[in-house]
């Protein structure tokens, strides 16, 4: 914690990030199995705008 009651929303973003990274190194969690680069063949690439395109996909699906 970086604050006495708690954390910073830039202290959150920090943790997240680092929990990112380590489970993209890692390949898998503990309750899920490891899922082959293969698997993601044919997908469209993210490259920039993570989070806008994403919510693009996920709306483009829901339709």
């Amino acid at each position: 914690m970086d604050r006495e009651n708690g954390y910073s929303p830039q202290r959150m973003l920090q943790i997240i990030r680092d929990r990112c990274e380590y489970i993209m190194r890692r390949g898998s969690t503990l309750n899920n199995p490891h899922i082959p680069a293969s698997y993601f063949n044919g997908w469209e690439k993210i490259i920039d705008n993570h989070a806008s395109k994403l919510r693009q996909y996920l709306d483009q699906y829901l339709d």
